[in-house]
């Protein structure tokens, strides 16, 4: 029998049973709809977690250990010379060392040519870490200035882009100003600070004077809580008020490869210096618990999947037998048991494509109700998704093919049976 021929009979076996195919039919879809909604969901979570925690995946970030062990392992004060070390490890493409502003900066008055009510008294303490060109460069526009100006001049700062969003979610609607704009209209920008000057007591340096900060960019491998200067500013202003050189802070570790972060990692500690897992760790278990959370939904939409494939074998047992003698007349004229297989594996995949349709777009649709439901309940927050959902194109995809193939298998045992039905005996 051609496959034309085999699904123009298969349609019009639905159509004589209508009800039992809508019912399949719904059975199917529940299953596709649940599958695609919580793929798309468990998607949707984890780029929502990413923005929280934007942790690239081949970043090592080293710092002091807690106990300095430097005269047994060699390691414990971060200084040029570990500085090479580290970066001679196997596993590290480059090395960034980032060095802690130990001079306050502190801002009195709004960015210059942005317009701002800046509340009367008040002062930001501004955390900066000096860090080389070469940690942010992908982040900067071209020809985009993050060298030491030098005595005087503007010095450049990168700042982290989630800096922007709490700005925008706290702090603006806390003072009743304006929010800011989008991150590269920002760029350019220039802020007055007071160099030199703390708003803790006791904490002023005995030279203040007035400076400014340019902002040449916004990056992900910032901290939130502090600005990026280059790393000779910092110098130059340690140099200035006489603080000692106490080693770096930190040092930025670039993997070849993210499979080879753990090597390198070993490594650092058997050097005796400590790695600082901070956000990494955060947004591991934070995957780790969706990817889980998801993996536990999916199978539960497979259950329900294979639930639907039960009914479905259920209800062509019945059509079988009902529908014995209309069978049993196509084997007569010449159908083959294969024949006969293959049309009621035929039914059952039209109805579980057409149940795994319905599920996407139902999926779909329970996405949209669930983001605006969200929408109206949850407050204004930084980092508030707008949306909960990730579709992929390959999400509706498996959840149509989950379903054919559920159905399609639970129409196996059933075609079986009808594919021994013995004519004479069935017409008798």
């Amino acid at each position: 029998m051609r496959l034309r021929g085999l699904l123009h009979l298969a349609r019009q076996d639905l159509a004589a049973d209508r009800r039992g195919a809508l019912l399949n039919g719904g059975a199917v879809a529940v299953g596709a709809a649940a599958l695609v909604f919580f793929l798309a969901l468990g998607a949707g979570v984890t780029q929502a977690a990413r923005r929280v925690f934007p942790s690239d995946a081949r970043l090592v970030e080293v710092v002091p250990p807690a106990v300095s062990l430097s005269g047994v392992l060699g390691g414990g004060r971060l200084d040029d010379a570990t500085l090479a070390r580290l970066r001679a490890l196997p596993g590290v493409a480059d090395a960034w060392p980032k060095l802690a502003l130990r001079v306050p900066l502190a801002a009195t008055r709004a960015p210059e040519g942005l317009a701002v009510n800046w509340p009367p008294s008040l002062v930001i303490q501004i955390p900066a870490l000096g860090v080389p060109r070469g940690l942010v460069a992908q982040d900067l526009p071209p020809g985009a200035p993050f060298d030491d100006p030098g005595p005087g001049g503007a010095i450049p700062v990168v700042l982290s882009r989630r800096l922007i969003e709490v700005y925008n979610r706290t702090i603006a609607p806390a003072w009743n100003v304006r929010r800011l704009p989008a991150g590269p209209a920002l760029v350019g920008l220039q802020l007055p600070v007071r160099v030199g000057f703390s708003m803790v007591p006791q904490k002023t340096e005995d030279r203040v004077y007035d400076g400014r900060l340019l902002l040449a960019g916004l990056s992900d491998r910032v901290p939130l809580y502090a600005a990026a200067l280059p790393l000779e500013a910092v110098r130059r202003l340690h140099r200035e008020y006489g603080k000692p050189d106490q080693g770096y802070t930190a040092v930025t570790l670039l993997a070849a490869a993210p499979q080879d972060v753990p090597g390198v990692a070993r490594a650092v500690r058997r050097m005796g210096l400590a790695v600082d897992e901070g956000e990494r760790a955060s947004a591991e278990r934070v995957g780790a618990a969706v990817a889980l959370a998801t993996g536990g939904l999916a199978f539960l939409a497979l259950v329900l999947c294979a639930l639907a494939a039960l009914a479905i074998a259920q209800s062509l047992f019945a059509s079988v037998r009902a529908r014995a003698k209309d069978l049993a007349v196509l084997l007569a004229v010449g159908a083959r048991p294969g024949d006969v297989r293959a049309l009621l594996v035929a039914e059952a995949g039209l109805v579980g494509f057409a149940g795994g349709v319905l599920g996407a777009l139902a999926a779909r649709l329970l996405a949209l109700a669930a983001d605006a439901a969200l929408a109206r309940a949850l407050p204004d927050f930084p980092f508030r998704p707008d949306t909960l959902f990730a579709f992929a194109p390959w999400m509706s995809l498996a959840g149509v093919a989950v379903a054919t193939l559920a159905a399609a298998l639970g129409a196996l045992a059933p075609a079986a049976a009808a594919a021994r039905i013995e004519p004479a005996r069935a017409l008798s």
